[in-house]
């Protein structure tokens, strides 16, 4: 006797992606107070090497830190080009999603002029004495790696929550706390190098940051873009403030500050 298989009827009349969306500019200031509500941690250690107090040590760490970060998110940059909804545009510079990423991809990896954002950590590195054998062995903060692979998570599944975790949540919300400044001045006053890598992004960060907001306006258009990306923007921004209170709590160490 033939045994017959029947497969359950997956229809069921809509996945939520129909539902009555907020208006966009409703969405985007919820995005706002939700980044107001989770982003409660302020950069202490940022705020030391801004007036040379932090300890020779704990910068040379941060520095590890940074490789850290910059090495995964620089290689990740072609998924969200590949990903951007208007690469079938006539001519690629006719596009907005497509070239601004694209456009990052090529600064991110110096074929715009900079070095790449990763060899100008190494030379960061290098600066500051350390080898490179102990620049790739360095164990991150478990914060770290939450920080980097929830936002190389989310920066693979679909265009609009890879715009919101690194260009929403990452860049922008970097940009405003105005770190790479305070990095860069710092460390050029008070402990006598001049940081490509704080440079440049002093200036690209703040630019790229007002064009994520104004990309991510035009992809929350649906209930389901915006349940996506609320979620990215809080899952990234947990761990973002989890990361800054682990850095705080480095200044507690003995040694910690320099006088």
């Amino acid at each position: 006797m033939t045994e017959t298989r029947v497969f359950k009827d997956i229809r069921t009349g809509g996945s939520g992606e129909d539902a009555a969306a907020l208006p966009v500019p409703e969405f985007m200031a919820g995005l706002e107070a939700l980044q107001a509500e989770v982003a409660t941690e302020k950069n202490l250690v940022w705020e030391r090497v801004a007036d040379g107090t932090l300890s020779m040590g704990l910068l040379k760490r941060l520095c590890k830190e940074y490789y850290f970060l910059g090495v995964h998110y620089t290689k990740e940059f072609g998924s969200i080009v590949s990903n951007a909804p208007d690469t079938e545009v006539l001519q690629m510079d006719s596009s907005e999603h497509f070239f601004h990423w694209l456009q990052n991809l090529a600064d991110e990896t110096g074929f715009t002029g900079d070095h790449n954002h990763v060899d100008m950590k190494v030379e960061w590195a290098h600066l500051l004495g350390i080898a490179d054998d102990e620049l790739v062995s360095y164990r991150p903060m478990p914060e770290s790696v939450g920080a980097v692979y929830t936002t190389l998570y989310y920066m693979r599944r679909s265009y609009e929550e890879g715009l919101a975790a690194f260009g929403w949540a990452g860049e922008r919300f970097a940009a405003s706390t105005d770190y790479a400044r305070k990095m860069y001045e710092g460390m050029r006053e008070h402990y006598g190098i001049d940081v490509e890598n704080f440079k440049v992004h002093a200036y690209a960060e703040a630019d790229h940051g007002d064009k994520a907001d104004y990309l991510l306006r035009q992809v929350v258009q649906t209930a389901g873009q915006q349940r996506r990306v609320r979620r990215a923007v809080e899952h990234v921004l947990l761990c973002r403030n989890a990361r800054t209170a682990a850095l705080n709590r480095w200044l507690d160490e003995p040694g910690a500050l320099r006088s």
